[in-house]
């Protein structure tokens, strides 16, 4: 989430205000002897759009009686599974390691607890541009992986979203004019020029969850991949200057 606010240079006195729940907006009068008078009016804008960009987390969990034959196994995999994501296109700044754990396992049916064996955990997170090569990507990652490839979860996001924020801050201004003229009219002002504005954007798109295990092996059809429809909302607080 970004934050951009736009200033002017503005004192406002407040004498009343008139609050409207959940569109928060305030109506600010300056007192006598100050001409400038304000309206604060919150204006929102969504534009929704399909997500062009995927992310999962895939690895790979081995177990061993001791710590070395554990992270040579985990090593092994993990690399098998690396080298499948960049011959689907992936490029090395796109892969990054979001986890690399060794845990000992306990047999905690007798006292003390002893130590059974090793488990070994290395996870990656993988960026997919091509959105439509996400399924196969996973696929193959997790079958290069074999019994110990692990993935976690799939999101997604607009990562191309200029245009989509030119539109939402365009639908958060109208709405945001709207009200304020609106107030203006009932209260017998004419609406001036905007004196100040803040800005709070965010995009959401929605995640898919995916169990933990294996996705795919290569006699089993391809893992669907539904993105959804995310969206880019932009919040505009604006604060318009009052003519008498």
């Amino acid at each position: 989430m970004k934050r951009f606010a736009l200033f002017g240079v503005v004192a406002l006195v407040a004498l009343g205000a008139v609050a409207c729940e959940g569109g928060k907006t305030t109506v600010v009068n300056s007192p006598p002897g100050q001409a400038q008078t304000g309206i604060t009016v919150s204006g929102r804008g969504e534009v929704q759009a399909p997500p062009d960009t995927g992310f999962f987390q895939v690895g790979v969990q081995v177990r061993a009686a001791n710590v070395a034959d554990a992270r040579t196994a985990a090593a092994k995999a993990a690399d098998a599974v690396t080298k499948s994501v960049k011959s689907n296109g992936v490029g090395d700044n796109d892969i990054k390691t979001t986890n690399y754990s060794i845990n000992p396992e306990y047999d905690n049916r007798v006292n003390p607890p002893r130590v059974t064996g090793y488990v070994v955990t290395n996870t990656i997170e993988v960026k997919v541009r091509k959105i439509d090569s996400l399924s196969k990507v996973i696929d193959d990652a997790t079958a290069a992986g074999g019994d110990a490839a692990r993935v976690q979860g799939i999101r997604f996001d607009i990562e191309d979203n200029g245009k989509l924020l030119e539109q939402a801050r365009k639908a958060a201004v109208d709405d945001a004019r709207k009200k304020a003229e609106q107030l203006a009219s009932q209260t017998g002002a004419k609406l001036g020029k905007p004196i100040s504005i803040s800005e709070t954007q965010s995009s959401a798109p929605q995640p898919v969850a995916l169990a933990a295990g294996r996705v795919s092996t290569d006699s089993s059809p391809a893992v669907p991949i539904s993105p959804g429809t995310g969206s880019v909302t932009v919040i505009l607080s604006i604060v318009w200057a009052l003519e008498n």
